[in-house]
């Protein structure tokens, strides 16, 4: 199973994704443009994520044949973490799919991310058994990169 993949892959999905649709409502810029910010950003950033993590294990491999990470294809591994990060950073763009109303998309992207951290924390959760914590700390990492995006938008935009 690609475990490492989804959680590193999907939890940055959600939180990159959540941070640029709550940086964009702390700057008061239009919900169309955070649809196309986070769109555009779920692609490119999860490029860059699989070919970092495709770099990162061809050269683990090359410098320890032993290691475990050295039984993975870096290939499948890279193309699994793009993946992920596509899959699970599409979560939070959901309400901008369905034409929700302006005012409420706040309250969808806080129950479609929310449900996406609990995923990732449930599936974390499988390693460990304790499915509570795992939980409880994606969902407090995945809150304090949204409420740092949406606080420093609030307050440069005042400057700019």
């Amino acid at each position: 199973m690609m475990l490492p993949e989804f959680i590193y892959g999907g939890m940055d999905g959600v939180i990159t994704t959540v941070a640029i649709i709550a940086g964009t409502m702390g700057a008061n810029i239009a919900p169309k443009y955070a649809f196309i910010l986070g769109l555009s950003n779920i692609l490119a950033d999860g490029f860059s994520m699989g070919i970092s993590r495709y770099n990162s294990l061809v050269d683990i491999v090359k410098s320890n044949t032993n290691s475990e990470l050295a039984l993975r294809s870096p290939l499948i591994s890279a193309l699994m973490t793009f993946f992920f990060f596509v899959l699970m950073g599409s979560i939070p763009l959901l309400p901008f799919v369905f034409d929700i109303k302006a005012e409420f998309i706040g309250y969808y992207l806080f129950v479609s991310s929310l449900l996406a951290f609990l995923v990732i924390g449930l599936i974390k959760g499988l390693t460990t058994k304790k499915y509570i914590k795992s939980m409880g700390e994606i969902i407090i990492i995945g809150s304090i990169g949204a409420l740092i995006s949406y606080h420093v938008a609030s307050k440069v935009k005042n400057y700019i």
